[in-house]
């Protein structure tokens, strides 16, 4: 049973490799009003400051402590006896010196003390992978919010254009007031949609900021293309190898199948070896003694801890066995296809859809220009591209969001499976 422990340092490097891939999936956009904030930034921060890596510290902490109270001994004895005689002899003395064993402090302890370790490892790895995510959904969250923002602002903008231009012809021709009075409202609820987002986004700020370790000021994040997906079979593999749930599994079985061998073993009946060393009245005898101690069996057999121990291990295998099963391979799988599907349709909007739309309002906002249109229909197509521009930022979202929940279920980023 070989097991390797790596150090919350060392936990700590091998998840750093994650914020340099994570930045391939978003970057940060520059504003000068605002602080640009990358994705790997975000989460190298949260990584020093999050209150839950303290958190996870401390678990580990216990579970380290726990190996270490599994495998330390029993401290040895002393019993020191002073002897004085009725006769006048003088004083004597007698010192005996035990030590309490037990048969699985030679090898099994250890053992099952290395397999506490190793699924401590592994929890806290677990733990800061799940960390990374939720911070890259934050991060998601916020450019959403960003990116309606000014969509709505953007806007606003035109509508208040259009208004004052219909003022300008109203001015000089006849123009219905009800036509007037349909871009009016429209203009004040664009406003406060770009307020609502505004709002939503600052609430994402402080979240970030606590996790984070920053001061809740105004940032600035943006979305790149993604990483085109490697092949289903190398994610399924991948996920085999890698994903948590299974490597949290096989780990707990290793621990549970030491923490059996220690209580079967630990039936047998504890020793306690015991020196004696007796120093008569008078010092006339000097007597060196050997003996044995041994607890015996007849109440305590230690079935309660081998009982614990059993159904531990036993639903340790019946998870593991769930997810080689095929449980975790058809997740892996629904989950790729819904990426899959969710980036062709983010890619769609992005780079057809919307330029489409774009097109028709360039082109009636033309014609709007030569007379050949009125400005209800401009202001139509114009509403129209918000529509498909918000229904964009959306598609983003899913993706990404879809993309977040593959790789929390093979347990690495999409960039590591290459």
């Amino acid at each position: 049973m070989a097991i390797e422990f790596r150090s919350r340092r060392s936990v700590r490097q091998a998840l750093g490799s994650f914020v340099l891939m994570v930045a391939c999936a978003f970057e940060s956009g520059p504003l000068s009003a605002q602080t640009p904030l990358s994705l790997s930034d975000a989460v190298s921060n949260a990584l020093r400051h999050s209150p839950d890596v303290a958190r996870l510290d401390r678990d580990l902490a216990l579970r380290l402590a726990d190996a270490v109270e599994v495998e330390t001994r029993s401290n040895p004895e002393v019993e020191v006896l002073a002897k004085l005689s009725d006769k006048g002899d003088g004083a004597g003395m007698e010192i005996e010196v035990a030590q309490p064993l037990r048969f699985s402090d030679f090898k099994l302890r250890p053992l099952y003390a290395s397999a506490l370790r190793q699924v401590a490892t592994v929890e806290q790895e677990a733990g800061l992978f799940d960390l990374v995510s939720q911070v890259t959904d934050m991060y998601v969250a916020h450019w959403a919010s960003q990116s309606r923002e000014v969509l709505a602002r953007r806007a606003a903008k035109e509508a208040n254009a259009f208004t004052a231009q219909i003022e300008r012809i109203r001015r000089e021709q006849v123009l219905p007031t009800v036509q007037f009075n349909v871009f009016v409202p429209e203009a004040m609820r664009l406003r406060e949609e770009a307020t609502l987002h505004a709002a939503e986004r600052a609430a994402i700020e402080a979240q970030l900021a606590v996790v984070t370790g920053g001061n809740g000021r105004a940032i600035v994040t943006s979305a790149a293309a993604p990483m085109p997906l490697p092949s289903l079979e190398a994610v399924i593999s991948f996920a085999a190898d890698k994903d948590f749930g299974a490597r949290l599994a096989r780990a707990r079985i290793t621990v549970n199948e030491a923490r059996l061998q220690v209580a079967e073993k630990d039936r047998m009946p504890s020793l306690t070896p015991r020196l004696n060393y007796d120093v008569e009245p008078g010092g006339d005898a000097r007597n060196w003694g050997i003996g044995m101690a041994m607890e015996i069996p007849l109440w305590d057999t230690n079935e309660a801890e081998v009982a614990r121990a059993r159904a531990a291990l036993q639903e340790a295998r019946v998870h593991l066995a769930r997810l080689n099963g095929g449980a975790r391979e058809a997740l892996v799988i629904g989950l790729y296809r819904q990426v899959e599907l969710l980036d062709a349709r983010a890619e769609s909007y992005n780079r057809e859809i919307v330029p489409a739309y774009r097109k028709s309002y360039a082109d009636i906002k033309a014609m709007y220009d030569q007379g050949q249109t009125d400005l209800l229909d401009l202001w139509q197509v114009q509403a129209s591209l918000l529509d498909a521009e918000e229904d964009a930022v959306a598609t983003v979202i899913d993706a990404r969001t879809a993309r977040v929940a593959l790789e929390r279920a093979i347990g690495g980023k999409i960039e590591q499976v290459n």
